[in-house]
């Protein structure tokens, strides 16, 4: 009897073992109607999906970006790290220069009496006289008030402005058909005063942000016409302005 007792005390035992097994492998984990996952230690109803406000978006200015063809940079010399070499027998690892290739094209006119000129390239109408000596704000302004030829004149962009550089030339780096006379190869005084003006730095019209302070657009571009450089500075400080328009 006592070994019958014995046996199913065992019995017992071996079954409430298989059945915590079979519960633990099989439904320790089970999904409920309710959308409540359980587990043997742990409850969790899933989060619900929360939607993050939509931030508005900083409107950005238009790409200041060229619109024309391939316009040639006016470079015809080539060189090494050293010195000034033959375009045509270039040493091996600088080739691609711009004096070699020579792409694009450049095509400047004069209309109106020599006080405009006009790049058939980019469509854009220049005027030759240089105003020095303004801010910003009034270098927008006087374009905005110039009358002439009947056309509406506004400030360059940084992009229109560097279209009409000449990096093959320096002091100024720009073609002569912008301060030199009408005709005649000696430049008369007032084309000396105006290659002279043309020595120096430019406003554009795009402004630039300062990251301290996003809502003023307190500075804009400038170009150096004596060679080329880019750089930005405060709109209060003074520099040279060359108004533009489209040849419409």
């Amino acid at each position: 009897m006592r070994n019958l007792l014995h046996l199913l005390v065992v019995s017992v035992l071996i079954f409430g073992f298989v059945s915590c097994g079979e519960e633990t492998s099989e439904t320790s984990v089970r999904r409920q109607g309710n959308g409540t996952v359980l587990n043997r230690t742990l409850s969790v109803r899933p989060q619900k999906a929360f939607k993050m406000p939509m931030l508005q978006k900083e409107k950005l200015p238009p790409l200041n970006t060229q619109t024309w063809p391939m316009i040639a940079t006016g470079q015809t010399k080539c060189y090494d790290n050293k010195t000034e070499v033959d375009c045509l027998n270039i040493p091996e690892g600088y080739g691609g220069q711009d004096g070699q290739t020579r792409y694009g094209t450049r095509s400047l006119s004069r209309k109106s009496s020599n006080e405009i000129v006009e790049d058939d390239v980019t469509q854009l109408l220049w005027t030759k006289k240089v105003q020095t000596d303004m801010t910003w704000y009034e270098a927008k302004v006087y374009c905005e008030n110039l009358k002439l030829e009947n056309k509406t004149w506004r400030l360059p962009t940084t992009a229109e402005l560097r279209s009409i550089i000449n990096y093959g030339k320096i002091a100024p780096a720009l073609d002569k058909i912008f301060y030199d006379d009408a005709n005649g190869s000696v430049l008369s005084d007032d084309a000396v005063d105006l290659k002279d003006k043309n020595n120096d730095w430019f406003w554009a019209a795009k402004y630039v942000h300062f990251d301290s302070d996003h809502d003023n657009k307190a500075s804009s571009w400038i170009i150096n016409f004596y060679d080329g450089f880019v750089e930005f500075t405060s709109r209060f400080n003074k520099y040279n302005v060359r108004c533009v328009t489209k040849n419409k």
